[in-house]
């Protein structure tokens, strides 16, 4: 008789599979990474790969899903802090939050251009995140934090636009105290013009 598998164990096959597909996308390219290339990374079977995912997309949806958990998660963490202040909170979120997968990102993004269902999925995740992001500069503006004349649509999609220059500065061998000083200092004079405090 076979021991039954209990969520956890599920849980953490899963989430490596899912670092194994961040790996294999950033070295490959999404177009060219194979599942046979994921589960030998992950260090698994795979029939055990396809357990959990079908194909690609799945993976690449999972990778998304969990990116923007973890965005939710490191905006409640700068939200609920009251120790410092707010301008210093968002100021720290660049250093904070765990962006292992830029790399993969970029990638993905090259590939893309010539890849309609990848493009797609991309503008899903994207919107997402501006959606997440709208939602706490939203919360910021209730609290009279930001100005009630502010259009939060275009603060929301600065502070992305802003962001992934600086991981494509990472990215290029720019030093990465540079970007977290432009990060601080644009952070800082975006929130000096558009708040109360």
């Amino acid at each position: 008789m076979c021991p039954k598998v209990n969520y956890q164990y599920k849980e953490n096959i899963k989430n490596k599979i899912i670092e194994g597909a961040i790996s294999t996308f950033s070295k490959y390219g999404y177009d060219k990474s194979r599942m046979d290339d994921i589960a030998k990374t992950a260090n698994l079977s795979k029939g055990t790969l396809y357990l959990y995912f079908k194909n690609k997309e799945e993976l690449f949806n999972a990778i998304s899903e969990r990116n923007t958990n973890e965005l939710k998660n490191q905006l409640s963490k700068l939200f609920q802090n009251s120790d410092i202040d707010l301008i210093s909170r968002i100021q720290n979120f660049y250093e904070d939050f765990n962006d292992q997968g830029y790399r993969m990102f970029f990638e993905i993004i090259a590939e893309s251009s010539r890849n309609k269902n990848l493009k797609q999925l991309l503008y899903q995740e994207r919107k997402k995140i501006l959606d997440i992001i709208i939602d706490y500069l939203n919360v910021l503006k209730e609290k009279g934090y930001i100005r009630k004349d502010i259009e939060i649509t275009e603060i929301a999609h600065g502070f992305v636009s802003l962001y992934d220059g600086l991981k494509i500065n990472k990215l290029l061998g720019i030093d990465e105290d540079q970007n977290k000083n432009t990060w601080s200092r644009i952070v800082k004079t975006i929130f000096t013009g558009i708040n109360h405090i």
